[in-house]
């Protein structure tokens, strides 16, 4: 029996094993860091994006590292502060920006009384 999918943003029929849909190139799999990792994800989930070899995307990483004197290592973990680990799982960073923007977000009753213990 065929598998098949829908395509999130066409709505068109895939193929259970397709990775990107051929109408309008959307893939079928958001970004995660999943399988293929050495040491954070990060460079099997871009090469996957990418659709280029993780090799590749390792010596790119390595070459920006002496090239910027480091900075793409604050890029690394940037991304995977914002990468999540599964399909659909969340980003290691986005408790953190949920509890801001609850936090931001919290209305402030300003007629409410005040009362104020007088000694």
């Amino acid at each position: 029996m065929d598998v098949t999918t829908r395509c999130r943003a066409c709505s068109r029929e895939l193929s259970g094993e397709a990775l990107r849909c051929p109408h309008c190139r959307k893939r079928t799999v958001p970004m995660h860091r999943g399988e293929g990792r050495a040491l954070l994800g990060v460079c099997s989930a871009l090469a996957r994006e990418l659709d280029v070899d993780v090799s590749l995307v390792r010596v790119a990483f390595v070459l920006m590292l002496f090239a910027s004197a480091g900075m793409s290592a604050a890029l690394y973990l940037l991304l995977w502060a914002f990468i999540p680990a599964k399909a659909y799982g969340r980003a290691p960073l986005q408790g953190t920006l949920d509890w801001v923007s609850k936090v931001a977000n919290t209305p402030v009753d300003d007629d409410s009384p005040r009362w104020e213990k007088r000694v």
